[in-house]
């Protein structure tokens, strides 16, 4: 469950293409100015360890996959930005999701999955992280920078909000395949507090996450050369029977393990 989330989060991150462009001598700026046409193409290699323990006996789960990308500009407004990303897992068939960003390239909405309106496939962006939440703040920054991230934030099924907290940095600038790169490392801590309400009950999990990402910026034409994420977290799931039924709740420990290689794949696009 919580695995499968983090997946799609992923999905969606990878859709964020940010340009960083040269401002002062060794510092850069975050902008998002992408053009009609534009497209890139990424590959993600992901390997997630699961551990549950229900009734004191334990369960390992292993499973690797690959995830390729390509992100096509649509349209382009003074407020807004909508992408088209075709979306491959392993050897199935492609899927295309229709992404909207604003102008500092943050998700506003998921519209369309192979044409169909997101709403109607059960998806809700509003159980993830902003997607801003772990971006760089914006005017020139420089080696060796620091900000601290401290967001309030609504998750679907609770009455209030959590608080996520973590920092980030600017690790380096450097050459990668050629490339002029910006590094960027960010840690967040987020707490893990939901309710799914079911046929067969309501399932409370309560737990802890953190996230550290290491993402290297392509200087030239602002898209991601590369990135490395790793999500570890604790979760107890309390899962409690059905009104009217007598029973004693369920209760199940999960530990996960996530970790997400991403690259910019090279050579000529053909935009779709």
């Amino acid at each position: 469950m919580i695995p499968s989330r983090r997946l799609r989060r992923a999905a969606a991150a990878s859709t964020l293409v940010l340009t960083l462009a040269a401002c002062e001598e060794h510092t850069v700026a975050v902008r998002f100015e992408p053009e009609v046409g534009d497209v890139h193409r990424f590959r993600a290699d992901i390997e997630t360890e699961v551990v549950r323990t229900v009734d004191g006996v334990t369960t390992d789960e292993d499973d690797d996959a690959t995830l390729d990308a390509t992100q096509t500009v649509q349209a382009v407004t003074d407020d807004e930005v909508l992408v088209r990303v075709a979306l491959q897992r392993d050897d199935a068939a492609p899927r295309t999701v229709d992404v909207r960003l604003d102008r500092a390239s943050r998700l506003t909405a998921i519209d369309l999955v192979e044409g169909v309106p997101a709403e109607a496939l059960g998806l809700d962006v509003a159980m993830d992280l902003p997607a801003d939440i772990a971006s760089p703040p914006t005017g020139p920054l420089e080696p060796g920078d620091r900000w601290e991230i401290l967001r309030e934030v609504s998750l679907d099924g609770l009455s209030r909000p959590v608080v996520v907290q973590g920092r980030g940095r600017i690790d380096s600038l450097g050459v990668e395949d050629g490339r002029e790169v910006a590094v960027a490392v960010v840690e967040l801590d987020v707490p893990v507090r939901t309710i799914i309400d079911t046929e067969d009950g309501r399932v409370r999990l309560i737990g802890t996450q953190r996230t550290t990402s290491e993402t290297a910026y392509d200087l030239g034409d602002g898209a991601m050369n590369r990135d490395r994420t790793v999500t570890e977290g604790t979760v107890e799931v309390i899962a409690e029977p059905p009104a009217g039924v007598d029973a004693e709740p369920l209760r199940a420990d999960i530990d996960y393990r996530i970790v997400i290689r991403t690259r910019r794949l090279s050579g000529p696009v053909t935009p779709a």
